[in-house]
């Protein structure tokens, strides 16, 4: 990996593969969930989401097939709309 690489992914240009997270990890000597975890919490963060409560559910089921964990993102983001709309 080269010096841009990682200033690309640090600064959220991209997001590595899986693959390159786990040599990441391990070339920082970090474990793998704690890197996969951060990954996790910015791309809801990226969605709007950002309740604790949320991103540790998500946290919490690893094993939640990738199509469930949409699904859930995606109905969270159509009820914070409609309170929005409501709200003005």
């Amino acid at each position: 990996m080269t010096n841009s690489y990682v200033s690309d992914v640090e600064k959220g240009h991209f997001i590595p593969s899986r693959d390159k997270l786990k040599k990441i990890a391990r070339a920082l000597d970090v474990p793998f969930k704690v890197l996969d975890d951060m990954l996790l919490e910015s791309r809801l963060e990226s969605l709007g989401i950002k309740e604790p409560e949320l991103i540790s559910l998500f946290k919490d089921i690893p094993s939640l097939p990738e199509k469930e964990k949409k699904a859930i993102i995606n109905a969270y983001l159509k009820v914070k709309e409609k309170i929005k709309k409501k709200k003005t």
